[in-house]
C-alpha cells in the first residue's frame, strides 16, 4: 500500500503531475488553486452584513468544468458562514444557465437542486438566471450582412424582414463546423454580458482550466484571431466587466479527476453521451476539436507544455493606441485595417500574364470582381467593418448574404425573456 505524499496517512488512489494522493488532499490541492486565483479582498468572509458584497456571475456551461468549479465556489461560500458566528459570505454568486450547448443538451436545474438542496441554496445566497437563446436572436431586431469577401468589405442593411426566428435557424445559415462553433462563441459572450449587466454583476467567472485556455489560444491564433488572446486571460476586461479565471492554473485531467471524486458526473446527461475526440472523425472535427485533441494527449506526460502556452498568451498585450472602429460582428476592436495589414505581408500583386489565354482568364476575374462590387451597392446599405478573424471566419464558409442580432442596446435585448427563480 502506498501513501499520500501530502498527508502520509490515508493510502493514495490518484496520480497528478507525478505526485500521488488521497482523494481528499486531492480535493484540497484543486480548491486550493481556486482560492488562489481568488485572494483579492472583495471575494473573503465579511463580518458585518451591511458591508457591500460583489455580485458574480458564473458562465455555468453544459461542461465538467462548470460543474467542478459551482462544486468549489460552493464549499468556499459554506466555509466562509464557518468562519465565526458574525461571519457572512463575501460575495453574492449568481448563474448563469445559457441553454446553448452541444447536441441539445441542457443544464438541469432540478438535479443541482437534489445534490445540493434548496435550502443549501437559500442559506449560501445562490442565485439562479436561466437564458434562452431562442428568445435571444426572436425578440431581436435583425441586419442583414453582404459581405464582399474578396475586397475585405463588408455592408449592413438594417431595413429587412425577419426571416431568423430560432437561434438554430440562425446558426443553420453556415455550413462548415469550425465557422459555426466561432460564431456561436460570439453569440454566448454577447448573451453572458448582457446577463451580467442585466443582473448587476461586476466579475463574470470563466469556467475554463488551463487546458482549455491553452485550447483557445492556439484555436484563436489558428483562426486569425489573435488578438482576442489579451482580452481572454488574466486580468480581462469586457465593456467594464472583470473577467476571472478560478481554474486557469488546473489541468482539465485534474478537474475530471476532481469531479470524479465529488460525484459529479451524475448530474448531467451530456456525460453519459460525451465521446472522446479521437473517436470522432477528422472532418467532423472543428479547429477547436483538433486542438484540444493534441493537448489531451500531451498534459498527462508534459503539462508543463500547457501552462507554457498560457503564460506566453499572457504576457501579450493589446496595442498601444485606441481603436476607432468595432467590428460589427464581435464587436471586438479593429486596430488595423485588415486587408491593408494582409497587404503589407503578403505579395498581392500577380505574375503579368504571359499569353491570350492567360489574358483572357484575367479579364474574367477582372469583371467578377467588378460584378461583386456592383451588387453590394445600394441606397439603403451601408459600408462596415469586420475584423480579420470574422472577414476569414465566414470567408470559410464562403457566406455572402448573413443576417445578424442588432446589438446596441444590449441591456434591453434581453430585459422581455430572462427567467427568475419565480418564473
Amino acid at each position: 500500500m502506498e501513501l499520500c505524499k501530502r498527508c502520509k496517512v490515508k493510502e493514495m488512489t490518484l496520480v497528478s503531475r507525478k505526485e500521488k494522493f488521497c482523494d481528499d488532499c486531492f480535493v484540497r490541492f484543486v480548491r486550493g488553486k481556486q482560492r488562489k486565483q481568488m485572494q483579492d479582498e472583495k471575494f473573503k468572509v465579511k463580518f458585518k452584513d451591511h458591508l457591500s458584497r460583489t455580485r458574480l456571475l458564473l458562465d455555468f456551461k453544459n461542461n465538467i468544468e462548470s460543474y467542478a468549479l459551482f462544486d468549489i465556489l460552493i464549499s468556499m461560500l459554506s466555509e466562509q458562514l464557518t468562519q465565526g458566528p458574525k461571519a457572512v459570505r463575501g460575495f453574492d454568486l449568481v448563474v448563469a444557465l445559457i441553454h446553448d450547448g452541444k447536441d441539445g443538451y441542457k443544464v438541469d436545474l432540478n438535479k443541482l437542486m437534489e445534490f445540493y438542496t434548496p435550502k443549501e441554496f437559500q442559506r449560501l445566497g445562490v442565485e439562479f438566471v436561466e437564458v434562452d437563446p431562442n428568445d435571444y436572436v426572436f425578440k431581436s431586431e435583425l441586419e442583414n450582412l453582404n459581405l464582399d469577401l474578396q475586397n475585405f468589405e463588408a455592408y449592413v442593411n438594417y431595413n429587412i424582414p425577419n426571416k431568423i426566428q430560432t437561434y438554430d435557424e440562425l446558426l443553420s445559415q453556415i455550413a462548415d463546423k469550425s465557422t459555426k462553433e466561432d460564431i456561436s462563441t460570439i453569440l454566448h459572450k454577447d448573451m453572458i454580458i448582457a446577463t451580467a449587466k442585466k443582473n448587476n454583476c461586476s466579475i463574470i467567472v470563466n469556467p475554463n482550466s488551463m487546458t482549455q485556455m491553452s485550447v483557445e489560444i492556439l484555436s484563436d491564433t489558428i483562426t486569425g484571431r489573435g488578438a482576442e488572446i489579451p482580452m481572454k486571460l488574466h486580468d480581462a476586461y469586457i465593456e467594464n466587466l472583470e473577467v476571472i479565471y478560478p481554474m486557469g492554473d488546473a489541468l482539465l485531467s485534474e478537474v475530471k479527476m476532481y469531479a470524479n471524486v465529488r460525484r459529479l458526473t451524475g448530474l448531467s446527461k451530456a456525460f453519459e453521451h460525451e465521446l472522446s475526440i479521437s473517436d470522432v472523425s477528422t472532418k467532423n472535427k472543428t479547429v477547436m476539436d483538433m486542438v484540444a485533441e493534441y493537448f489531451q494527449t500531451l498534459e498527462v506526460e508534459y503539462p508543463e507544455v500547457v501552462s507554457t502556452v498560457v503564460k506566453i498568451g499572457a504576457k501579450l498585450a493589446n496595442p498601444s493606441e485606441k481603436s476607432v472602429f468595432f467590428c460589427e460582428l464581435c464587436k471586438n476592436p479593429i486596430y488595423h485595417d485588415p486587408k491593408k495589414w494582409l497587404e503589407q505581408i503578403t505579395v498581392p500583386d500577380c505574375v503579368p500574364p504571359q499569353n491570350e489565354e492567360e489574358e483572357f482568364n484575367l479579364k474574367r476575374y477582372q469583371d467578377s470582381i467588378y460584378k461583386v462590387k456592383q451588387d453590394f451597392t445600394g441606397e439603403d446599405q451601408n459600408k462596415t467593418k469586420l475584423c480579420y478573424g470574422c472577414m476569414v471566419t465566414l470567408g470559410v464558409s464562403q457566406i455572402k448574404d448573413f443576417q445578424w442580432p442588432q446589438r446596441a442596446t444590449r441591456e434591453e435585448i434581453l430585459q422581455e425573456y430572462i427567467l427568475s427563480d419565480e418564473e
